[in-house]
């Protein structure tokens, strides 16, 4: 069972926002209204409740993008930086299936359930699969097998998520793709039959089925077994007075199967450094701030066995004015290069470009 913090909930709601936001009231600019209409075209293909399904299964997208981002980006999440990742990140082209686009700047790591792709290869985003597409799928797979050396990283990944998606479809729907039906309704003084099958010959040899069992009720002395199917329905229904045969093609469309993002991990990198590069008030206040409540402490710190883990972020004006300056020194050596934590430890070896407290 999925469990949804308030957080995710809050994103999906700022999604769904946005994309009324952008189907409704576009920007008077032709990109714009492009993809207004795109919009609206995907709402008709899909309806509401299929899009919106779509549109949550982006919250862990749009987080793992702000959460990249929030911390130099001085837009609002939700009035602006999920509408600028919808327009920067969504795909309207095809309206059965808006997509993440591989290109986007905002998309981690691409992946199927059961595939783990290597951090920075370049993977395709699936397309809607058709029979067609899923031989096709077929015979790459065969290709790769019998010549693996010559798939690079990239392809071999994309093969991976293509077969993870192509997977997923089949094992979700009993219909993975769009199938023709024949389909055939008689009409008798008894009610109606109606016969269906996948290709005309089919359907022929269940009509004829039902034109054999009733044969004498047009007169014909003939066999009826020594006629071919279409000729038995043709000389039926043709010779009956009160029965009528009528035939179409009928297309069954899949479920829509929406794409899930797989839920990413957090990360993150810090630099250990020794706690010889504190002096020992400022060691004796970490272990202070340690043992206090959260919400007590003038910085988040976590004590470690050896020190302490400290965050790089920046740190509002009070909070700094509570910091001694060895500690502020630290925390902007781990920030200015990219550590999100520094590790305060005692067996860290010192560096030559920061002081060190003898203690």
């Amino acid at each position: 069972m999925n469990h949804y913090t308030l957080s995710h909930l809050e994103a999906a709601a700022c999604l769904w926002e946005a994309v009324l936001e952008l189907r409704d009231r576009p920007d008077a600019e032709p990109h714009a209204i492009e993809r207004a209409l795109a919009i609206r075209k995907t709402f008709d293909v899909l309806g509401t409740s299929g899009l919106r399904l779509m549109v949550v299964g982006w919250t862990d997208a749009v987080d793992a993008a702000w959460y990249k981002a929030q911390e130099s980006s001085p837009f609002s999440f939700d009035w602006d930086f999920v509408p600028q990742w919808i327009v920067d990140t969504i795909d309207w082209s095809d309206p059965r299936h808006p997509d993440i686009r591989t290109d986007s700047a905002h998309r981690d790591v691409p992946g199927g359930e059961r595939a783990a792709v290597r951090k920075g290869a370049s993977v395709k985003a699936p397309v809607p699969v058709g029979r067609p597409e899923h031989l096709a799928l077929l015979a790459r797979a065969r290709a790769a097998l019998e010549t693996p050396a010559g798939l690079t990283a990239d392809g071999s990944n994309a093969l991976i998520w293509d077969i993870a998606h192509a997977e997923r479809r089949l094992s979700a729907a009993p219909l993975p793709w769009p199938t023709d039906v024949h389909v055939a309704v008689i009409e008798h003084r008894h009610g109606t039959n109606l016969h269906v099958a996948l290709d005309a010959k089919a359907l022929d040899a269940q009509v004829a089925a039902y034109c054999r069992e009733w044969w004498r009720e047009i007169g014909d002395n003939r066999d009826p077994h020594s006629l071919s199917d279409r000729d038995i329905i043709e000389t039926y229904f043709d010779d009956h007075g009160h029965e009528s045969c009528s035939t179409d093609r009928v297309t069954l469309e899949p479920p829509i199967i929406p794409l899930r993002i797989p839920q990413l991990p957090e990360t993150g990198t810090y630099c250990v450094l020794s706690t010889a590069h504190l002096t020992f008030q400022t060691a004796d206040r970490l272990d202070k701030w340690a043992s206090w409540p959260p919400s007590e402490r003038p910085i988040d710190i976590a004590a470690s066995v050896y020190g302490w883990f400290v965050p790089t972020r920046e740190l509002a004006e009070e909070c700094r004015a509570q910091l001694p300056e060895d500690l502020l020194r630290l925390i902007a050596f781990g920030r200015d290069r990219g550590f999100r934590f520094v590790l305060l430890d005692c067996d860290a070896g010192s560096l030559d470009v920061l002081p060190v407290h003898d203690w």
